[in-house]
């Protein structure tokens, strides 16, 4: 490789972070100037419609996992994310990984578009689109994979939420993950108390060297020639029992703390049983 294109590579690298990096603190400084043009107006009419909603926050993870796919290496990871949605069900967001301690950094990015339709009190729809970017399309087995569709329902009976879920992945290969589960509420003065469970199944084919197990070898043979063998992993992904706790403060500030249990029956995470927490704080204006 030439010094030029060394180069060349490398400033894109550092061009990509920092673009995003600059997106985040421009949409941050955007969400303070919405709150202060509007805080006043909503304080002298509370009756004023307010159609519009922006939500931003940061969460911690333990460890990043979704559908049971180990997505950050095994390691802590670090999230910020903002979302601007309309009464009328559209809504459109942004959110970006990066993994910390040692040698972390950047680790992938998203946006999304997304459609709810409420049937009435107790059903709703929703569908939303996602593309996604990698650091590298070899950090996970859905890192190649930057299209998703996802097509969501919830039954609501008394305080108990019903959901299910299908997930599609497409462009380099393909991907389906289905999701159903089951969540209470219950409030504790303003203190909010969710428990929930969640069970994921996969239907995937995946080259054996991007399976954490390899991870860090069998990324190619002695001769340097990169692996062709693939793996068709099939059944349930994961099982993950949570309980989620919400405390609001401030103004339009919430924030939560979620330890978790997480059974990856497959080869998909890095360990079998993985006990996961993640704190978040958000903070969500309307206007």
């Amino acid at each position: 490789m030439t010094a030029g294109i060394l180069f060349m590579k490398i400033n894109k690298f550092f061009f990509s972070f920092f673009t995003i990096r600059i997106f985040l603190i421009t949409n941050l400084v955007l969400i303070s100037v919405i709150d202060f043009l509007y805080s006043q107006e909503k304080e002298d009419s509370e009756e004023q419609e307010q159609p519009w909603n922006v939500s931003s926050g940061a969460l911690y993870y333990s460890r990043y996992t979704r559908y049971g796919v180990d997505l950050s290496e095994d390691r802590p990871a670090f999230s910020v994310e903002s979302e601007i949605s309309h009464e009328c069900g559209l809504s459109a967001g942004f959110e970006a990984f990066a993994l910390t301690g040692t040698n972390g950094g950047y680790e992938h990015s998203a946006f999304h578009l997304g459609y709810k339709y409420p049937v009435n009190t107790f059903i709703s729809f929703a569908g939303t689109y996602t593309y996604s970017s990698y650091k590298t399309d070899t950090m996970c087995i859905l890192a190649g994979i930057s299209n998703t569709i996802s097509f969501s329902g919830t039954f609501k009976v008394s305080s108990i939420l019903f959901f299910a879920s299908y997930t599609l992945f497409f462009g380099k290969g393909t991907a389906n993950y289905v999701a159903t589960g089951a969540s209470i509420n219950y409030e504790i003065g303003e203190l909010t108390v969710e428990p929930s469970v969640q069970l994921c199944f996969a239907s995937q084919t995946v080259n054996d060297s991007l399976l954490p197990k390899n991870r860090g070898k069998g990324k190619g043979d002695k001769n340097g020639i990169a692996s062709t063998l693939t793996t068709t992993i099939t059944g349930m992904s994961n099982l993950s029992i949570g309980i989620a706790f919400h405390y609001p403060f401030g103004k339009g500030f919430v924030a939560s703390i979620v330890p978790s249990y997480v059974y990856s029956p497959t080869d998909l995470a890095v360990s079998t049983n993985q006990f996961i927490l993640t704190v978040g704080l958000e903070h969500s204006i309307d206007f």
